[in-house]
């Protein structure tokens, strides 16, 4: 409900604070007659592009104005490349940065998007396209709501991307402490948004189509950054993040369902232990090119090794964790492999067969990570 009650913090010493209030009062006063100005006028005048070509955003990628239409340009790329139509998005981006020539928000800026929503509202824009000019600020710290709406999460991911696109192509990235664009927290919002929403959207893949937009750099440096915030974005073991990128995957929903599944299977109490026998097989294939490995049962000597061949054959994973757990559930018959069998036999047929049996289920393996990144 609406009320004309406001808190004011005061140092003063005294049993009568009513010169207190009437002094806020008479500062607050002018404020709300100033806003209730601005907004008749604003109304009047309505959401208008054109003096944002008068507004600078950062030298050497133009104006406000010249931001907004590349937000145009992304959102149309990205419903395209996640395969969503949606019939507010491209109305939202065209007017998206129209509040910051307002002078309401010219005066009190911490309104952007607030006023963007409210002035879209009186205006007559669908509530989509005014709810999206509001969700695309979000999220407003790294625990805050992420955009509630298609539209505004859409317009929000393609706002985050311009502003890392467009700052790493005139070289501001962030370095140490120092990050006055906020660019970190844009990445982060990318990779929330995306796993939110399961939008798979590949890093290096999704950048490369966005290139010619903008001034040539060198986008891997962007796709690094990004990755970069996975471990505090996700909140996962970080060894966990590089086994999963070690294997090339860069689609952000894959590395969080991998991840999420590698964290998930490490809580049982037997992990270490199967850990360890699969880090023995890493460490058998270390230096070894199996790259075109065949196995030919023929070639197996004892039965230790056909039990490991048909348990591997046997497993049956529909999910990242049924994968992991179909394969962690071999370590009976790893270990009775590892006890019964030498690898590196001196015939050179059975000592390349024996490994590539175990080059096979070191590669299922590393469809999720590569376990010689994982430490504890």
């Amino acid at each position: 409900k609406l009320t004309n009650s406001f808190v004011v913090v005061s140092n003063a010493f005294t049993n009568d604070f009513s010169q207190i209030l009437a002094g806020n009062e008479k500062v607050l006063r002018p404020r709300l007659s100033d806003a209730l100005f601005f907004w008749n006028n604003d109304i009047v005048n309505g959401l208008q592009d054109e003096p944002l070509k008068l507004i600078n955003y950062a030298e050497g990628v133009g104006t406000i104005y010249d931001k907004q239409l590349r937000e145009v340009e992304i959102v149309n790329r990205l419903c395209q490349y996640l395969g969503i139509s949606d019939q507010y998005v491209n109305r939202a981006a065209s007017i998206c940065k129209c509040d910051l020539a307002t002078q309401m928000v010219y005066e009190f800026t911490e309104l952007q998007g607030v006023m963007g929503m409210f002035y879209a509202q009186k205006s007559g824009e669908n509530s989509a396209v005014a709810t999206a000019l509001y969700e695309q600020y979000l999220p407003l710290g790294e625990e805050s709501s992420l955009p509630a709406t298609q539209t505004g999460a859409l317009l929000c991911m393609a706002a985050k991307i311009d502003t890392l696109m467009a700052l790493f192509s005139i070289n501001r990235i962030p370095t140490g402490s120092k990050d006055p664009f906020a660019l970190r927290r844009a990445a982060s919002a990318i990779i929330r948004i995306a796993c939110e929403r399961k939008w798979h959207i590949d890093i290096s893949n999704f950048l490369a189509l966005l290139a010619d937009i903008y001034k040539p750099f060198d986008t891997a440096l962007l796709c690094a950054f990004i990755k970069e915030r996975l471990s505090g974005t996700l909140g996962a073991n970080s060894s966990m993040i590089r086994a999963v990128l070690a294997t090339g995957d860069e689609d952000i929903v894959s590395i969080y369902e991998k991840v999420s599944a590698l964290e998930n299977i490490s809580k049982n109490p037997n992990f270490k232990e199967n850990f360890a026998v699969f880090k023995r097989v890493a460490n058998v294939l270390k230096d070894q090119n199996l790259a075109n490995a065949k196995i030919n049962i023929s070639l197996f000597e004892c039965a230790e090794e056909t039990a490991l061949f048909d348990a591997f054959n046997a497993i049956k994973a529909n999910t990242v964790l049924e994968l992991l757990d179909g394969l962690f559930a071999l370590k009976p018959q790893l270990d009775a492999f590892f006890t019964a069998v030498m690898v590196n036999a001196e015939n050179l047929s059975v000592r390349a067969n024996r490994l590539s049996l175990m080059a096979a289920i070191y590669a299922a393996f590393l469809r999720v990570a590569d376990i010689k990144e994982i430490s504890f």
